[in-house]
This record gives C-alpha cells, sequence and structure tokens, in this order.
C-alpha cells in the first residue's frame, strides 16, 4: 500500500518535480506520497462533483488502476501513467467546476447544438469524458481493460 505523508512532491499545475522523477519507481517515499496524493485528489474530486453511479464505479477502477501500478519500476511508464491521471485529474474538477458554477447560476451556459435539438425542452447534464475519435488503436490488454469497463459500467446500470 501506498504510505501516507502529507507533503509531496507533485505540483498542482499537474507537472512533475525534477525530484520526483528522479524519485521512480514509487517505492521511494517520494513516489509513494506523490501517487497516494494524485490518487487522493481524484477520490475526493469523485465524491464532491460526480453523481454516485459514477463516482462508484469510477472509484473502482481508479483503486484497480492504481494497484495495477503500484509495482511498476519502469520510469516511462510511471510518468505516462501519473501524466495521465493528472489530465484525468485536472478535466473531472473542470467539468465539475463549470457544473456547479451553472447550477449556482453563476455563470450562463451557452446553447449548444445538444440544447438547440431538445426543443425548448430543460438543457441537458452535463457530462463527464469526452468522445473518443475513430482512429484510436488499442493492444489487447487494452481492449480486454475496456470491455471489463464496459461491462463493470453495465453493472452499475442495472444498480447490481
Amino acid at each position: 500500500m501506498f504510505s501516507i505523508s502529507r507533503h509531496s512532491d507533485f505540483t498542482p499545475s499537474g507537472a512533475t518535480c525534477s525530484a520526483l522523477s528522479n524519485s521512480f519507481p514509487p517505492v521511494t517515499m517520494a513516489g509513494r506520497a506523490h501517487a497516494l496524493s494524485l490518487y487522493k485528489s481524484i477520490l475526493r474530486a469523485h465524491a464532491k462533483y460526480m453523481p454516485l453511479e459514477m463516482r462508484q464505479l469510477g472509484d473502482a477502477y481508479v483503486k484497480a488502476e492504481f494497484r495495477l501500478h503500484k509495482s511498476v519500476t519502469k520510469t516511462d511508464q510511471l510518468e505516462q501513467f501519473f501524466t495521465e491521471w493528472d489530465k484525468y485529474l485536472r478535466h473531472v474538477e473542470h467539468t465539475g467546476r463549470q457544473k456547479q458554477s451553472r447550477d449556482l447560476g453563476l455563470v450562463d451556459s451557452p446553447p449548444s447544438s445538444s440544447d438547440l435539438s431538445n426543443h425548448g425542452q430543460q438543457p441537458q447534464q452535463t457530462k463527464f469524458g469526452r468522445d473518443m475519435t475513430n482512429d484510436v488503436e488499442f493492444n489487447e490488454e487494452q481492449m480486454s481493460q475496456l470491455e471489463q469497463l464496459r461491462e463493470e459500467a453495465a453493472r452499475a446500470g442495472r444498480g447490481k
């Protein structure tokens, strides 16, 4: 398990400090602190911004991914792992803050094409995530992970 530390080498901008890049693999204290800080930040963002069903699925996925990467020792893999999760965290926080601002009436949301297609009905809810392009290629392991995620999402949608 990752150790708990009150201080980490994680910068708010999502960039890694030079001290951190020298401290991989995450079995070092600085690497563990970074991993734990990022992990906790993602779970907090889920709790603050996501609907319950998405939160449960997201939390389970994050926990599984961080567990799988706990023993990774290749610096380039770890840097990519943390970079992508940093991007994900920024996306969840940004989308959640936008939704909160609109819900509180602090900003007007410009009508989107989906809002206009509702023919005067309530605008659709804020969406988390983004559509993938058609030119993305996955290896066998990634396809397996996507299939597992699809199954989990289907189970969550049925409330099981």
